[in-house]
């Protein structure tokens, strides 16, 4: 529900953006180098746009495989708390 100029402010003045696979994540182009990307991603539906664009526009990217098609959040919580640990947060 936010303006399109809003969206694309909140996506330059984050440091760490996380998301489910889906078209909402096509905002990280407008990431400054650096932003951690975090995206959470099926297993039964792997694709690697998002990693591209990361990777395209200097972006710390790392997916979160779900085991399935569906979310269980605490094995989300558990594999985003892994990694934002090793990244010193």
């Amino acid at each position: 529900h936010m303006p399109m100029k809003e969206q694309v402010r909140a996506i330059q003045d984050a440091s760490v953006i996380i998301g489910a696979h889906g078209a909402g994540l096509t905002h990280i182009v407008s990431a400054t180098p650096k932003t951690v990307i975090l995206e959470v991603i099926s297993s039964e539906y792997r694709r690697p746009h998002f990693a591209l664009i990361a990777r395209w526009k200097g972006l710390e990217y790392h997916a979160i495989h779900l085991s399935g098609s569906y979310a269980n959040p605490p094995e989300v919580i558990d594999k985003l708390n892994s990694i934002l640990r090793s990244l010193g947060c």
